[in-house]
């Protein structure tokens, strides 16, 4: 999940992942928090800093391995 916010969006993301638990929806455990302050210029164009490519990488590779274990599942 990609949220924003003051605090990273890591409310919103907290609560989804309880409400995709009871959909059944697997998810990755990484999520990339951007922050209102130090990821968008002027709260408004958006300058992400480099530790989030960091994270976005993990969160990619934990979605490509997750979506290929569950490929069985989904058929």
């Amino acid at each position: 999940m990609v949220a924003y916010g003051s605090v990273g969006g890591a409310r919103a993301v907290e609560n989804l992942r309880l409400i995709l638990g009871e959909l059944q929806i697997a998810d990755v455990r990484t999520a990339v928090h951007l922050s209102l302050f130090t990821d968008f210029e002027n709260f408004s164009v958006f300058k992400p800093a480099p530790v989030q490519a960091d994270t976005l990488k993990t969160l990619l590779d934990q979605l490509v391995s997750w979506s290929t274990a569950l490929k069985t599942v989904r058929k």
